[in-house]
């Protein structure tokens, strides 16, 4: 019942003519800064939740719907992310998968899961799994150097109930990285100077942060990886939950909605599904609302308060 619903509603959005919609407001919280970089020309970009983040301009965008995503995206350095939702946010994306590879990798690629099996469970250099416990990997004689251990400085002090497992990345030009592998997710701090042409979730590091907002980022970057640059090796089946769906034709402006299905018809493959279109409207929609799962939960079956309630995105 509830998937013909969630049909019936992704139907109405993407039918010509929207109905019409409200705003509600989302009290605000006070999120978690990153740590001041050693020097002034290097700044630190962090993730954590479903996603929150912090650019390297200071901006503080999100990206609820699932796919595919740059999250710093420059001639050298390429660091995708995977958003996925999970039961416990009622369908809002949290990160589920990072990918570094590119030219200052030398054709190497770094991928990071979080611990359960059903998210993937592994850390794989080039395909394979290495790391299954803690201790030090060697990429590329020496290029570079990943450390997993239960050490790290958290980017979400609310995860110190859980046990930490971090993979420390000594990356070429002065990157690294330290990714949090928890659960269902992952969080993640990024450090680097800028690079030539650099975009993508962490933003255009340009020094302003006004234009760091999720549509800026979509309009300069696109709203997902293009096929032909994904260094996953599949794209994850997008679909949106009961809750996603209702918010969008809830509490999504009419006009928003309507600029949103404009955008990403242009910003997305013109094979991709009514999901797809939806998850991208969605992140326009609610891009710029740093919480958005007490809106989520105000359209929450009961079937899904009782599987929320079960235990949380850890």
């Amino acid at each position: 019942m509830v998937a013909l619903v969630i049909a019936a509603v992704l139907a109405v959005l993407f039918w010509p003519s929207a109905a019409t919609s409200t705003t509600s407001r989302v009290r605000a919280a006070v999120l978690p800064l990153p740590a001041p970089p050693s020097s002034p020309d290097r700044k630190s970009c962090i993730f954590w939740g479903d996603p929150h983040l912090v650019s390297f301009d200071g901006a503080r965008p999100s990206f609820y719907g699932d796919g595919e995503f740059w999250i710093v995206k420059s001639r050298d350095v390429h660091i995708q992310g995977r958003y996925m939702g999970t039961k416990y946010t009622y369908g809002l994306a949290a990160t589920q998968k990072v990918a570094i590879g590119g030219p200052f990798l030398d054709g190497h690629t770094i991928e990071i899961e979080p611990m359960e099996h059903a998210y993937g469970g592994k850390i794989m250099v080039d395909g394979t799994e290495v790391l299954q416990s803690f201790g030090r990997y060697s990429v590329g004689n020496g290029l570079a150097e990943l450390e997993y251990s239960g050490d790290g400085e958290l980017v979400d002090e609310a995860t110190s109930k859980w046990t930490t497992r971090a993979v420390h990345l000594d990356l070429p030009r002065g990157v690294r990285m330290t990714v949090f592998r928890w659960g269902n997710y992952l969080d993640l701090k990024i450090t680097m100077s800028k690079e030539e042409g650099q975009d993508g979730s962490c933003g255009n590091f340009n020094g302003d942060m006004q234009d760091d907002s999720t549509p800026e980022i979509f309009k300069r970057i696109g709203a997902r990886v293009p096929e032909d640059e994904l260094m996953f090796t599949h794209r994850a089946v997008v679909t949106m939950t009961h809750e996603e769906a209702m918010m969008l034709t809830k509490q999504c402006p009419r006009s928003t909605l309507t600029r949103a299905k404009d955008a990403c018809d242009l910003e997305l493959p013109a094979e991709a599904s009514e999901a797809q279109l939806a998850a991208c409207a969605f992140d326009y929609c609610f891009g710029m609302v740093e919480h958005a799962l007490p809106q989520a939960k105000k359209f929450a079956t009961e079937a899904d308060r009782k599987a929320a309630h079960t235990g949380d995105v850890q």
